[in-house]
């Protein structure tokens, strides 16, 4: 207990006030190609012409969006076969009349690009180039669809709903008009079974079309609608479910039809002596299908919550089991590649963004393990960041392949040079990060790590609440650490309430020096509910040398040895760079497939070689990616010519546990919510609204549900707890 209020934990409170101007990125930023802090806001001026042009931007992300949404399902439609087709073909030079005439290859082709690659690219650079001043829908509806219905028992919100509504619509509509187009009255019952399992496919090829996105780290859609990259996983794993579950449905159907009209699944797999080219192209199709299918059922059941918590390593391999699956979709049928262009485009985009930021290790300032089991970080930063941001952290000594992601608990306003994050001992990854920074301390070294971040950027607080309420479990307390300090030095007209339980004093003995910080420039703006729900012996408050987490990691050993890369301050690529590398991806690989394509060049000659042709197209879309990174090649930042460091907090420690009580009125036992609900309506009119955002445990976030949901004046916000 003695070490938590030794001076030795001084440094722990965010660092004072700074100037203002590096809240956000107004610019496109320096450092060959990085994304720097030294930015001027704009005039005030300026302001009312800048609105003009967000409302208009927001316009075209959204118009684009509901194209591309339109695009993949309109495939289905009789519309694509009836208007879009006969029109497109003649402008390749098709004559219905005359077989094998013109290049109707391309029609396809043409669809998806002009109807979903122009508007995914389109929305994209909209997004970069707005996002400097956090580009987002209006506060009015993000409020609306984070809002849970009590009517369902708040377990899910309006927002979720209306992603549901898209998806179930889509699978229904696409479903319904590729069954009806093969349907006939006098249908066989095996004719049906091949029906709906086709019908099937297209099903699971709309969801395919947008199953990556929401869980691209980079993805435009999710920070133009406001959603945090913890949140778009779940978005991705609900549409990975539809889609696994269309996908082996399409192929059971078609598995019994076969068995019925030939007593044999022989027509399933390959045909080794007949002609690939005419008679044995099916067989083939249906076999690259097969295999598709068994590397989204591998995919699917190591993604499984248990498997995926317990056997981390498996589940990141078998994702990676996505590039084979794409390039056998594209055997299967060559049009799946034209329809995950984008999708395969805009991973591979963001592959590159994060490789060109985590090419060298992190400049690591400061590294404690506290006593509560959790671990400080502060890194040298380089380059603009916002309060509550997420950034991904790797260290080679723990895992090779291991990224995991944390919270940043520190302020633009107050450490405009550096980041801080909190890691506390939960599972086996974090447990061994306490331990090697508990052995780089005996060393007297510092960690290796890496950081990759700039991803979607945390929710804002809305600065027409007129309070903003903070709802933490624990460490769940970290991404509000840096947004309640940026309220406090910045928006003087808010109020600031913080809700807080922890099992144990000592999880808020350690950060006494940031309450401390708080309240000094608070001026009797800040509220706090700090509560303690087990006795105040607790978990954490173990006897010297004793590690409640256990013996064995005290045993383990790390490499505390210097990597061969130079450290160097964190920094994520600039506005500039980023549009320059998504446009010529997009160019470069795009340039390449219509030449490829155009004419059938490699199959044309010779049928049987249309595996080739396809895996060529496959390999040009990926290729062509890549030669774009090799065009804009972006180099290691630069280390910092002198080293500037954040101001440390000066505020003085409670000497005794005691004090440290009394003085900021910790409790036991949980709050009384309707209590805290009557105090919150009092403190502000009727005609004002209090923002209410909450990190922690589920049951944690489900009684601020049941209390505060439905009730037009609380603006409810979840964070993420658990990816």
């Amino acid at each position: 207990m003695q070490g938590l209020l030794s001076p030795t934990y001084q440094g722990l409170s965010t660092p004072k006030t700074a100037a203002q101007g590096v809240i956000h990125d107004f610019g496109d930023g320096g450092g060959g190609g990085y994304a720097t802090n030294d930015m001027e806001p704009p005039k005030a001026s300026s302001w009312p012409a800048r609105r003009i042009v967000y409302v208009f931007g927001q316009c075209v992300v959204g118009l684009c969006m509901v194209l591309s949404i339109l695009t993949a399902m309109s495939f289905s439609f009789p519309w694509y076969t009836t208007d879009f087709a006969p029109r497109v073909s003649a402008w390749w030079g098709v004559n219905a009349k005359v077989k094998g005439s013109g290049h109707n290859e391309m029609v396809p082709v043409t669809y998806v690009w002009f109807g979903l690659v122009l508007p995914t690219l389109a929305g994209s650079l909209v997004v970069l180039v707005l996002r400097p001043s956090a580009f987002s829908l209006p506060v009015g509806a993000t409020a609306w669809l984070h809002r849970k219905p009590t009517i369902l028992r708040c377990v899910i919100s309006y927002g979720e709903l209306l992603f549901l509504l898209i998806v179930v619509a889509g699978n229904v509509l696409v479903f319904h008009h590729q069954y009806i187009k093969r349907h006939k009255t006098t249908s066989s019952t095996n004719t049906t079974i091949s029906n709906v399992g086709t019908a099937l496919g297209f099903t699971g090829l709309f969801n395919l079309v947008f199953l990556a996105l929401p869980a691209t780290r980079h993805c435009f859609w999710m920070e133009w609608l406001n959603i945090p990259y913890a949140r778009g996983v779940k978005y991705h794993n609900w549409l990975a479910v539809v889609t696994t579950l269309a996908l082996a449905l399409h192929s059971a159907f078609f598995l019994t039809f076969y068995i019925r009209t030939q007593s044999s699944i022989m027509a399933l797999l390959p045909c080794y002596n007949c002609d690939v080219g005419t008679k044995g192209m099916t067989n083939w199709e249906y076999f690259f299908g097969i295999l598709a299918m068994l590397c989204f059922l591998i995919i699917g059941a190591t993604s499984i919550p248990y498997v995926r918590r317990h056997h981390f390593g498996a589940f990141k391999a078998a994702h990676f089991l996505f590039i084979p699956a794409s390039l056998f979709v594209t055997l299967h049928w060559v049009n799946i590649l034209y329809f995950i262009y984008a999708a395969i485009v805009l991973y591979l985009v963001n592959r590159m963004y994060s490789m060109a930021t985590v090419t060298a290790p992190v400049a690591v300032t400061e590294a404690n393990a506290l006593p509560a089991n959790v671990v400080k970080l502060t890194v040298q930063c380089a380059t603009t960041y916002t309060a509550g941001d997420t950034v991904w952290l790797h260290a080679p000594a723990l895992s090779k392949t291991q990224w995991h992601p944390f919270s940043i608990a520190s302020s633009p306003v107050t450490s405009p040079h550096s980041i801080t994050l909190y890691v506390r001992s939960i599972g086996p990854w974090t447990s061994r990060l306490y331990a090697y920074t508990q052995a780089c301390e005996a060393g007297e070294t510092t960690p290796v790590l890496y950081m990759d971040g700039g991803y979607t950027q945390a929710s804002p607080i809305p600065m027409s609440h007129a309070a903003v309420v903070f709802v933490a479990g624990g460490i769940g307390i970290t991404p509000f650490m840096g947004q309640i300090t940026t309220i406090l030095a910045t928006q003087v007209q808010q109020t600031v309430w913080l809700v807080w339980h922890v099992r144990s004093l000592a999880m808020l003995q350690q950060f006494q020096p940031w309450l401390l910080s708080l309240e000094s420039v608070a001026s009797g703006r800040l509220h706090l509910e700090l509560r303690v729900t087990q006795d105040a012996i607790g978990t954490f408050e173990c006897a010297p040398g004793v590690d409640p987490l256990g013996e064995e990691r005290k045993r383990e050993t790390f490499d505390l040895a210097k990597p061969a890369a130079d450290a160097r301050p964190y920094a994520h690529l600039s506005t500039t760079k980023r549009m320059l590398l998504l446009v010529l991806a997009f160019g470069c690989s795009g340039g390449l497939l219509a030449l490829v394509k155009y004419g059938h060049k490699i199959q044309t000659p010779r049928a049987n070689l249309w595996p080739i042709q396809r895996i060529v197209e496959w390999c040009v879309v990926v290729g062509g990616s890549y030669l774009a990174y090799l065009i804009t090649y972006i180099g290691k930042t630069a280390p910092m010519s002198s080293t500037t460091n954040d101001a440390g907090s000066t505020a003085e420690l409670m000497p005794f546990a005691a004090s440290f009580e009394s003085h900021f009125h910790i409790q036991q036992g949980r709050i009384v919510w309707s209590e805290l609900a009557t105090q919150l309506r009092e403190s502000v009119l009727t005609t004002q609204t209090i923002g209410v955002f909450v990190s922690g445990p589920k049951s944690l976030g489900q009684a601020v549900d049941a209390t505060f949901q439905g009730r037009t004046q609380f603006c409810i916000r979840h964070e993420t707890f658990e990816l």
